[in-house]
């Protein structure tokens, strides 16, 4: 009886384990999503305004990688950050979209509220906040 109750305790962890570690493995992965510069009036970078098309251009250059994480955004703003970038994308036909680049713990990432938070070099962060 001991052994039989032993053996099924063990398979029951290993079924567990397995349904975890395909759960981790499959996790959803998001992908940020940035507007493209003709459908852009203007962008906005705590609260200045760049209206030029080729500074809106190497901004988004900048940015505008395939970029995808598997860490979800789950508010509005990010916390705890340094240097914090916020990013406001004025869409002609109407609307804005907001993603923040910020400094967190020695490294650097744009997050999209309510989608991602994706890593993002120094170098990047660092030639976006020249644009401004």
């Amino acid at each position: 009886m001991k052994k039989r109750t032993m053996f099924v305790l063990a398979m029951s962890c290993l079924l567990l384990s397995g349904i975890c570690w395909n759960d981790l493995k499959n996790k959803p992965k998001y992908t940020l999503h940035l507007p493209e510069v003709e459908k852009l009036e203007k962008i906005t970078i705590n609260q200045k305004e760049i209206t030029n098309k080729k500074t809106m251009s190497e901004i988004l250059n900048q940015l505008n990688k395939k970029r995808t994480t598997k860490e979800k955004s789950i508010q509005d703003s990010p916390v705890n950050t340094k240097e914090k970038l916020k990013i406001d994308f004025h869409f002609i036909e109407k609307g804005v979209s907001t993603i923040f680049l910020y400094q967190k713990n020695n490294h650097f990432y744009i997050e999209q509220p309510y989608n991602g938070i994706y890593k993002i070099t120094e170098s990047e962060y660092n030639n976006v906040k020249k644009l401004v």
